[in-house]
């Protein structure tokens, strides 16, 4: 994730593609708005290379943070 300089945007990565999102956006709102264009029901969070287990540890905003979604896939199903 790169943060341009001049208009604070930031790229993320949702289930291997790059979305920009604004460095000030709210994580939590922000995420659920994607995931839920994308279709992603089941997923995970890594925020600086750490799994997020539950959206009271999502930081605020992307500012100064590595933010991956993963799309998951339950072993057996396609």
């Amino acid at each position: 994730m790169e943060l341009n300089d001049l208009n604070g945007k930031m790229m993320i990565t949702v289930a291997g593609e790059e979305v920009e999102v604004h460095g000030t956006d709210s994580v939590k709102d922000t995420l659920k708005n994607i995931l839920a264009e994308k279709g992603i029901d089941s997923f995970t969070i890594l925020v600086d290379g750490n799994e997020i287990e539950s959206t009271e540890a999502l930081p605020e905003t992307f500012q100064d943070h590595i933010v991956e979604v993963q799309r998951y896939v339950k072993p057996g199903s396609k």
